[in-house]
């Protein structure tokens, strides 16, 4: 069961995501990649496979992980202006793993890993440009969906079997691997180009607060209230979040329209 779930949930949402960013735009679709549906399923696999106390404290490196992964976003949004999707995704692949281990080895805490991330994030906000949005001139063949989901499929059960042999914060960083990002945001690059794939970044940065809000959350409330009831307050946490931080996004983006 626990594999025919790794093998089914990060496809899923690649699909969505897929799906949502033709219908409504990269950026919409950046805000789906961003929602911690493939981690989250991960973070489940570590709980059940090595105990509450190993899960607890991959929270810490799931939140180091974010650090890497804005980290992706932002090498991915500058190299793509420069160069096509292959060279533009190794550059932020490196990136994230350079970013996230590094910040990893100063050590800390829960708040000190939620601080590094919140702060990597709205770093990310400002630098990041409010990319105009493209659409494509052509269907996609039909075994683009497909393929985006296989590979997010093999991406997956790699990283939850690396996870394993790892120690929790270690885990907890290989777990934040950008698994659905990585495929959604090399696809929309090489079909929609690199306006579009900077779009698609910037709305997954904009979801990544309430990431961070989600994982704070379970680390804070799982050994008090169990498993279930902590994921089911993480979950509150990204609605709340994500309403937040949409308002106060659109609002600074009207107030710079209007200038």
């Amino acid at each position: 069961m626990l594999l025919l779930l790794k093998l089914v949930l990060a496809p899923a949402l690649v699909a969505l995501a897929t799906l949502v960013a033709r219908r409504w735009g990269p950026t919409i679709g950046g805000i789906v990649v961003g929602f911690p549906l493939s981690t989250g399923p991960i973070f489940l696999f570590l709980a059940l496979d090595q105990g509450l106390d190993f899960a607890e404290r991959a929270t810490v490196g799931i939140l180091f992980g974010l650090v890497g992964v804005v980290a992706f976003a932002l090498v991915y949004a500058a190299a793509a202006r420069r160069t096509t999707w292959p060279g533009a995704l190794s550059a932020a692949l490196l990136a994230f793993f350079i970013a996230s281990f590094a910040i990893s080895l100063i050590g800390g805490g829960l708040a000190g890993a939620a601080l590094a991330a919140y702060a990597a994030l709205i770093l990310a906000v400002l630098i990041m440009p409010r990319a105009q949005q493209t659409v494509g001139k052509a269907p996609p063949p039909w075994w683009d969906l497909w393929l985006r989901m296989l590979a997010a499929a093999l991406l997956t059960l790699a990283i939850t079997t690396a996870a394993g042999w790892l120690g929790p914060i270690s885990s907890g960083i290989i777990g934040t691997f950008p698994v659905v990002s990585t495929v959604v945001v090399s696809f929309t690059h090489h079909q929609w180009g690199a306006k579009a794939a900077t779009a698609l970044l910037r709305g997954s940065v904009l979801s990544w607060f309430s990431f961070v809000s989600c994982f704070v959350t379970i680390g804070l409330t799982l050994h008090t209230h169990g498993l279930a009831v902590s994921l089911a307050l993480g979950a509150a946490s990204v609605v709340a979040t994500s309403i937040i931080v949409l308002w106060i996004d659109r609002r600074i983006g009207k107030r710079q329209l209007a200038r």
